[in-house]
């Protein structure tokens, strides 16, 4: 995976469509110095303008630099050195000298205008902010992405408040930035909206969409582009070019290869038919061709045609992959000339093709080429390089060059510190410890696997804002790091047992957990003293600092470099950035002392041994969390006395595949197959579960009532209290003899051979969490209340189904429609969603049982508006009887061209875990479907206990393997500011449920805890029976008593 993502680095050449801006040419109403009343004949000076852009269209860059550079001394010669026109032939000039990677020369113009508007035309001038946009994109292109930023956000801000937001420069200004954002691993925080049928801003919000990783968007956007492009310009208009490779592209990012095959052929031939075969532009399209054709693997040998054709570029190429490399090569050196960065480019595109065709010695050469080009056109700081360095490593790496493939790798990490280039950085660090581990160095490689593992979080942080799929997405790519640090952690325990390193491991696991619901719980409580005047006091005097510091930093990179006292301002400004950074760190000092729940939200803390033993553990509780590694296991146990891990070679795989076998079985019976399918679980199953995963910290465990589990992996879909602690020959022999005697009667009912196991549940009380930062949360921010209390409020008996000669609104139609086939369906095609009318008694029941006051909502009225409403905050317990849905149980989203109504189902529900309340009549506006993104935004809760008292609503399903499923009900709920729930792992029959929830309550009412509430109401019912029919069934099974379990503190 990783050395995947270094070699596409830079293997895509992006046609950014109008990402410099052109100042206006002629400011005639603009503020001039004193000058004579007749202009100077500026003939001259408009020819050679429109010669040097002419050029620059073509791809004459070296001719267009020439005349740029007439250009900008026939201008001074006739305006002076500070007359906008001035300016903008300095801009023209510029822009030549950056197209052929001169980029330090073209920051000097480029700066020169810049200074030229600011004092002629003003600082909120649409030129000032042309040249911002300009001076930005080189400073981009020289790795100085901190300062490039600033530029683009003071150009932003001018384009937005002169031209508006719709405007297609501020599009253009938009987009750079979030690309800039996103090289700094900052990510944009916003896509525009509307743009109508502006192909710029169109261009722009799709380029932004990529940056955020949102291709299917992206790719929709492109398709109006081209669609308006061909309209207005024609199919063979270079505009329409440059939007078809950027469609290609698009689709390329999506593994669409043979569709951006056929795309950027068209391209090809459409670019060599209007610009021709020598244009730079034309080698970028056979750049990305190449691509597409080596991601497919197809490495067809070239026609004895093709070989001709390709003999006028001297070329030796025997395949149409290696042929577009190479031709591109000759046309980029011819062009753009042999030392510029996308020459670098192709030549490790090519290297890396010829290294995957087994000629490492070719490939070598041309990655040391294209290294030496970077070095000498960027510089050795660059990320470009920087990338350029650990490709070439890992090259070497392979051929078995370990000492000079270590010396890169460690300058590739060095130059990507001082760079301060944070995606490089993880990269190049990761690579360098999975190296270093390879050849058994575990001690050196730990270093920069911490380094990877420090800025991957600093990374995910700034993927804030993002939707949750895009940030799970940008985990799934890297979060294999938290595990090969692990891996590296465990094998120097092995080598080292005494040294502490299993603490080590646990502060790692507790930075993968639950990541998305992890963050969500650090806003939910700094929500908790946002108001403190005192925290309110040192955010803003930090977002000051923050401020002087980028002001600071502007101001360095906007100085004319021939201002007289250069070197004097220069220092004075360094001064002052020191002194702000030195007035900034105390500042942090106090708010990670007294807020540090803030700073965690953009620096994420692990939660350590020390914090769980002396701050968050109680005496009577051990802590139990897992790490499911793919060949091994790793477990920790911790109470306030021990703490104690245990590596074993158990595989996650294996694992999985006993967990489906309880899951199997069960959810037979709970789709509606035979009770009996139950006795397909098999108690020495469950004993090996207990046997790995339990047993080995069994001595922690004694004398502990209560156990907090944070599970891992397949471990979070099923309860750990029908683990069976004993299961020798003589209890497989009296569990066989009851099996067989068992006929159905209230003596020997079916199922009764379950009773008399040793469930780890009848020893200990089970709480959950979903990470260890979610028990720091619970008690280290209680959320507070000190209003009036309502006892209880349920939502029970929903209308499912619209009464006869009435149908389902648009959104709530779309919204069924999205569900998987679970249900029978109906003459309409949707779901048949069985009405649960019991529902109503439980909740009657258990209001009975709490007394006090209470709020019911049955039938018709179990709305989703009404638990948006506010009327939860108050209440301290809380009943949901209905229905849920994981979000696995949601078909695949709907097309963007999808009706209007099944996209707004998709984005409010999608494939989110929900609860289904009424989904008939007047639902004011809502669809029925409480989602888990609801709860977490409209719902206000204040609750002791929320039951869910419903199918599978403990937000994961038997097929989920990473645990994060988006935060899931139960999670959304504890945001929403529940203290613990009552959920369950699968569909259970009615009855039981309402058993297992009135007794529940009935415990709660008598004084017990919540926790012992629910274990002693679990107790009770598998003492209990049933009957069907002439038969009676025990619920010793586990089926029953174990499906629902506590979640929370």
């Amino acid at each position: 995976m990783l050395l995947h993502a270094l070699a596409v680095v830079l293997a895509l050449e992006v046609d950014h469509y109008a990402c410099a801006q052109a100042p206006q040419k002629k400011q005639q109403a603009a503020p001039r110095p004193a000058q004579p009343p007749k202009r100077a004949d500026d003939r001259r000076w408009q020819e050679l303008m429109d010669q040097a852009e002419a050029q620059i269209a073509k791809g004459e860059y070296a001719r267009g630099e020439d005349t740029g550079r007439q250009l900008a001394e026939e201008a001074l010669r006739l305006f002076g050195d500070s007359d906008p026109d001035t300016a903008t032939s300095l801009n023209v000039f510029a822009d030549a000298q950056m197209r052929q990677g001169k980029y330090a020369d073209a920051q000097k113009n480029f700066s020169a205008a810049l200074n030229i508007y600011e004092k002629r035309l003003g600082p909120e001038h649409v030129n000032t902010a042309a040249a911002l946009n300009n001076l930005a994109l080189v400073l981009e292109k020289l790795g100085d992405y901190p300062s490039a930023e600033s530029l683009l956000r003071r150009s932003l801000r001018i384009l937005e408040k002169t031209l508006g937001k719709e405007h297609q420069d501020t599009a253009t200004t938009l987009s750079n930035l979030g690309r800039v954002l996103d090289l700094q691993g900052k990510f944009s925080e916003t896509t525009g909206e509307g743009a109508g049928e502006d192909t710029k801003q169109l261009s722009a919000r799709a380029q932004e969409l990529i940056d955020r990783g949102q291709y299917k968007e992206a790719e929709t956007l492109h398709y109006r582009v081209v669609a308006i492009h061909e309209k207005t310009l024609g199919k063979e208009h270079p505009s329409t070019a440059t939007s078809l490779s950027n469609l290609g592209n698009v689709l390329y990012l999506q593994g669409k290869a043979k569709e951006a095959e056929a795309i950027h052929r068209r391209v090809l031939a459409l670019r060599e038919k209007v610009l021709g075969s020598e244009h730079p532009d034309t080698a970028t399209s056979m750049n990305n061709l190449a691509n597409v054709l080596q991601e497919q693997g197809k490495d067809e040998l070239l026609s004895p045609s093709e070989a001709r054709a390709q003999a006028q570029f001297n070329l030796q190429a025997f395949t149409e992959t290696e042929s577009l490399f190479r031709k591109a090569l000759v046309i980029q050196e011819r062009t753009l000339g042999p030392g510029h960065p996308a020459t670098a480019n192709t030549l490790n595109n090519l290297s890396t093709y010829l290294d995957r065709r087994g000629r490492p010695q070719e490939a070598e050469l041309l990655q040391r080429r294209a290294l030496d080009i970077l070095e000498r056109s960027l510089g050795s700081l660059h990320p470009d390089t920087a990338a350029m360095l650990t490709t070439l490593a890992v090259m070497l790496d392979r051929q078995g060059k370990v000492v000079e493939a270590e010396a890169l790798y460690r300058k590739a990490v060095e130059v990507a510190r001082q760079a301060g280039n944070p995606r490089i950085l993880l990269l190049n660090s990761s690579r360098l410890g999975f190296s270093l581990a390879k050849h058994g160095r575990y001690r050196e490689a730990l270093p920069f696997y911490k380094e990877a593992a420090d800025t991957l979080d600093y990374l995910y942080v700034r993927t804030r804002g993002l939707s949750e799929e895009t940030r799970a997405a940008f985990l799934g790519q890297y979060g294999n790091i938290y595990l090969e640090t692990i891996k590296v952690l465990l094998q120097l325990h092995r080598a080292s047992p005494q040294a502490g390193y299993e603490r080590e491991v646990l502060e790692i696991a507790s930075r993968n957990q639950s990541r998305v619901f992890t963050e969500m719980m650090r806003q939910a409580d700094v929500a908790k003293f946002s108001a403190d005047p005192a925290f309110l006091g040192l955010k803003r005097k930090r977002e000051d600092l923050h401020e002087k510091i980028e002001n600071l930093r502007l101001a360095m990179v906007t100085m004319p470099l021939d201002q007289p006292g250069l070197d004097a301002r220069r220092s004075d400004l360094n001064a002052q950035l020191a002194a702000a950074k030195g007035e900034l760190a105390p500042l942090e000092d106090a708010l990670w002392r007294d807020y540090p729940r803030f700073m965690e939200l953009t620096n994420p803390r692990p939660v350590s041994v020390q914090d769980l033993q002396q701050k968050l553990l109680r005496p009577d509780e051990v802590l139990l969390s897992y790490v499911l590694l793919p060949q091994e296991v790793a477990m920790f146990a911790v109470t306030r006395e021990r703490f104690r891990m245990v590596n074993l070679p158990v595989k996650r795989e294996d694992v999985a595949r006993r967990v489906r076998a309880i899951r199997r079985a069960i959810e037979k019976v709970a789709v509606g197959e035979s009770v009996l399918f139950l006795r397909e679980i098999d108690p020495a199953n469950l004993n090996s579960l207990y046997r790995d995963l339990v047993a080995p910290l069994s001595s922690a465990l004694a004398g502990k009532q209560k156990i907090i589990v944070v599970a891992d992996g397949p471990l979070l879909t099923v309860p750990l209290e029908l683990l069976v602690t004993h299961y020798g020959p003589a209890e497989q022999q009296a569990f066989e003899s009851a099996r067989a005697a068992s006929d159905g009667n209230a003596e020997r009912p079916f199922l009764g051979e379950y009773g008399a196991l040793a469930y780890l549940g009848k020893e200990h009380r089970f709480a959950y969490l979903p990470s260890l930062s979610a028990l720091a949360s619970q008690r280290l921010y209680p959320k507070q209340y000190t209003g009036p209390r309502q006892e209880f409020t349920a939502f029970a008996d929903p209308i499912f189904a619209p009464p006869p000669g009435q149908s389902y609104s648009p959104v709530t139609r779309a919204a069924l429609g999205l569900l998987a086939n679970n249900y029978r369906v109906g003459k309409d095609g949707l779901p048949d969603i069985p009405r649960l009318r019991e529902t109503a008694d439980e909740a009657r029941s258990i209001a009975r049982i709490l007394g006090g006051t209470n709020r019911m909502f049955i039938g018709a009225e179990a709305q989703e508006h009404m638990a948006k409403s506010g009327e939860l905050k108050n209440s301290r317990y809380v009943l949901f009887a209905t229905h849920g849905f994981l979000g696995g149980e949601f078909l695949p989203g709907a097309d963007p061209a999808a009706d209007h109504a099944a996209g707004a189902a998709r984005a409010k529900s999608g494939a989110q875990p929900s609860l289904a309340l009424t989904l008939a009549g007047d639902l004011n506006g809502e669809d029925g479907m409480l989602t888990m993104k609801e709860v977490i935004e409209d719902v206000e809760l204040n609750a002791d206990l929320v039951a869910l008292s419903a199918c599978n609503t403990a937000g994961e399903t038997a097929q989920a393997n990473n645990g994060e499923g988006f935060a899931g009900l139960t999670r959304a709920f504890m945001y929403a500011g529940a203290k613990a729930l009552l959920v369950s792992h699968w569909s259970v029959d009615s009855l039981s449920t309402e058993a297992l929830m009135t007794s529940t309550f009935r415990n709660i009412k008598r004084g017990e805890t919540a926790l012992k509430a629910v274990s002693d109401a679990q107790l009770e019912l598998r003492r209990g029976s049933y009957a069907s029919g002439q038969y009676r069934f025990s619920r010793s099974h586990p089926f029953f008593w174990a499906a629902f379990v506590y979640v929370g503190d």
